[in-house]
Parts: structure tokens; sequence; C-alpha cells
């Protein structure tokens, strides 16, 4: 069943519901009054008979026309002994003699339903001398109330009737309204299916300010999104084949003049395997970089996390560079232990990534920064070197992005460093930014938060 037919019938349901429940109420509530109405026009009839002092005394019930006077269509009038015997009777409807006379010491009404007729009945004790000596009944038929019922019945079927197919026909017009945007929404993601496009849903839906317009706002900039990603992902798969063509290329290429000629020539045998260790290591490197890659981008699987001391780590981190590079970094921060909570081998991937990138780039001093703020910590590196393009700032960040490829080929850069430094650092709740200059040089600047302030938690 679809959507619009569930729509329909549940509308139309709920209408009907809500219109017996109504028609209901009302019935009761018509019967209940008029009811009420002719109970107490006989309550005013009996106190108009009690005032006749001749209906008071027992002699006088011998004559027939002691009632007659109170006479009126459909009613009942009885004076009922002790002994549960009519004394005196007057009966206009013959459903109302049926009715068996019964003798009560006070007052009492009630309505009986009997063969299909409603019928009313009060009884008013009768006294003489200030003693009981008999009761009057009054009794009426409500056969004008039953076809007043009988004919609210009938207008409220039909209207019930007419709310309902009123009901369908709005509900069939006002599903198709809010089914259309749906039913776009399906035909263009049918569309993406079988096409392998990203279509998007026409303003028409969009410009819409309720519910639907707002999924389909979404709907466009979810597929915006997966666009941008789908074209993120070829560039990725063109680059990373690209990048390791190159170093089986030139493998391929020793290995095949290995073959022919350095058998017989040292010093081609020499300059090809040579190249062949280089490029291997290379291609060992760049694997490597993807596979950590990968590892900082899943965000859905749960790190371990531990409380240690971010500053050790650093000057740890930094003897490392300095005793493989030979080169003079200097680190500039206070002597106390600074606390972080996270995975410390991923910061210190974090620190190698920066410094490797400061030794390759610059030959001056290069400079490590730590300030301790109230809620987050400063991490900065500094190098002097050349320095990068300003136009080149925001892709530094994207995979295999190379501000100069031919000074990369020189370095060993892969492309891949900051693309792994920046998952890290969100990955511990902090922010990676680059501030550069050509011809000055270049500081990134980090923000982590500060493990020593009760009620930070680095991890969501």
């Amino acid at each position: 069943m679809s959507l619009r037919t569930r729509l329909i019938l549940l509308t139309a349901l709920w209408i009907l519901i809500i219109v017996l429940f109504f028609n209901i109420f009302i019935y009761v509530y018509f019967q209940n009054q008029t009811t009420k109405a002719e109970d107490r026009l006989l309550w005013n009839k009996a106190q108009i008979i009690l005032r006749n002092p001749e209906v008071h005394h027992t002699v006088n019930w011998r004559n027939p026309e002691l009632l007659t006077e109170y006479a009126a269509p459909d009613t009942l009038l009885r004076i009922i002994r002790p002994d549960g015997s009519v004394a005196l009777e007057y009966v206009s409807n013959e459903q109302l003699r049926m009715h068996p006379p019964v003798y009560r010491n006070n007052y009492h009404s009630a309505t009986r339903n009997e063969n299909g007729y409603r019928m009313l009945f009060i009884q008013v004790p009768l006294l003489e001398n200030g003693k009981q000596i008999a009761i009057l009944e009054l009794g009426k038929a409500l056969n004008v109330v039953n076809d007043i019922m009988d004919i609210l019945v009938t207008g409220l079927s039909i209207t019930t009737v007419g709310v309902i197919l009123f009901s369908i026909v709005g509900g069939i017009f006002f599903t198709r309204v809010i089914i259309h945007p749906l039913r776009q929404l399906a035909v263009t993601m049918n569309e993406i299916r079988s096409k392998g496009d990203f279509l998007l849903l026409s303003p028409e839906i969009t410009s819409k300010k309720d519910e639907l317009g707002r999924l389909g706002t979404t709907f466009n900039e979810m597929i915006v999104g997966l666009r941008e990603n789908d074209l993120k992902q070829k560039h990725f798969i063109a680059s990373a084949s690209h990048e390791l063509k190159t170093p089986l290329t030139v493998i391929e290429s020793y290995a095949s003049l290995l073959s022919r000629w350095g058998s017989e020539d040292p010093a081609i045998r020499k300059e090809a395997v040579d190249a062949i260790l280089s490029e291997s290591q290379r291609l060992k490197g760049l694997i490597g970089s993807l596979l950590r890659l990968a590892e900082a981008e899943q965000e859905e699987r749960p790190w371990e996390r531990e409380q240690f001391d971010l500053l050790e780590l650093i000057h740890t981190t930094v003897e490392q560079i300095m005793m493989a590079t030979g080169r003079k970094i200097e680190v500039h921060c206070g002597e106390s232990a600074v606390s972080m909570e996270g995975q410390p081998e991923q910061i210190k991937q974090l620190l190698i990534i920066l410094l490797d990138n400061a030794v390759k780039y610059s030959e001056e001093t290069i400079e490590v920064v730590l300030e301790q703020g109230p809620e987050q910590l400063l991490l900065l590196v500094k190098d002097y070197g050349v320095g990068i393009p300003e136009s080149d700032l925001p892709h530094l960040f994207e995979r295999f992005y190379r501000v100069d490829p031919s000074r990369c080929k020189r370095t060993g850069g892969s492309g891949l460093g900051l693309s792994i430094a920046k998952p890290i650092v969100q990955r511990h709740c902090g922010s990676i930014r680059i501030e550069s200059r050509e011809g000055i040089g270049t500081t990134v600047i980090i923000t982590l938060p500060n493990g020593n302030q009760s009620g930070v938690r680095p991890f969501s």
C-alpha cells in the first residue's frame, strides 16, 4: 500500500472516529435533554392534579371523569391503591396500558423501553389527613421524542457520510500536494542510482518554507557533499596511481637495464641497484603514508586514550629528529609537565610530520613553541625557509597536493603528510592551520584541549 493511500485512509478513519464520537455525544445529549423536558412536564401536571382536593378523597375515585380533565395524547393517569389495584385510570395510548401498576411509598421516576417504545413514568404519593392512601402515577409515551430522535439520527448519518466523502476527496487532493515533493525526491534518487549522476532537486521544492522544503534542501546539500567527495576520491585514485606508478616505472627501467648490460658493466650495475633500492624505499614510504592516512581517517574505530606529558613527548621527538637530520631545533616552553589525554603515538607522528616538512624546506633553525592557556594548549612549529604562496594555503591539507612538484621530488615528499596530520588533530578535538609568507617562513598553529583543566574531555 502506497504512502498516499495510507494517508488518505488514516485521515478518513480519524475523521470518521471524530464524527462518530460527536454524533454519539449529540444523540445522547439531545435524548437526555428532551427526556428531562418531558419529565418536568409530567411533574408539573402531577402538581396540578394534586392541587385538586377531590383527588385526595377515596369516595371521588368512583367518578370516571375525575382525571379526564387532565387528559392529553399519549398519556397515562392512574391512582393505585396500597394493594396494587388500580382505583381510577385514564389511558390514551394502549402501550401505556400494558405497563403493570406498582405501588410505592415514595416519589419515583423511570424511563422504560418496551416493545420498541420509550415511555416515561412518575409516581407521587396521595395523602389524606397526612397519611398516604394511594399513589398517583403519570405516564407519557415519548413518540414525538422518538420521531425527533429518528430524524436526528438520519441527519447525523447523512452528515457523517458527507463528511467521509469530502474527507476522502480532500485527502486525495491534499496528499497529492504533500506527496508530490516526495515523488520527485524518489524519482531523483532513482535517476542517481540508474545513471550514476549527482542530480539536485528543483528550486520548486527547496524554496518552500516547510519541512518538505528543508528536506529537499538537506538532500541537495547531501548530494553536493557526495559530489565533492566523489571528485576527491577520483582525484585521490588518480594521484595515488600516478605516485605508485612512478617508482614502479623507475624500478622496471633499471631492472631491464640491469638485465641487459648490468652483468658486464659494474658502474651500470651499481647505478641500477642504487636506483632500485631508492625507489623501493620511496614506494614503501608512500604505501606507509597511505596506510597511516587511512588509519587516521577511520573515525568510527574506537581509540584507546591515556594521560601523558606532552612536553616530554615534544623533547623526545625533537631529539630524535635532530639526531637523524643533524639540524638544530629549538624548543620554547615551560619546565613543568603539560598533561594531555589522547594517543601519544599519534601526537608523536603529528610532530614528526611537521618537523620533517620544516627540515625539508628550511635551512635555518626550526622552533617549536608550546603555550598553555586556561583551557587550550597552543603548539607552534616555525621554520624560516622558502615559505608557501598564499594561493596554495587553502589546499595544503588535500591529499597529494604539492606547492612545487619538482621541489617535492627533490625532497622526497609524497603530499600526504598534512593530510595525515589534520585527522590526528581533529580526533584529539583540536584545530590546525598554517600561516606562511614566501621567502620568510611558515608557521603551523595547532590548538589542543588542556588536559590539566578539570572537566575537559578531548574525546567525544
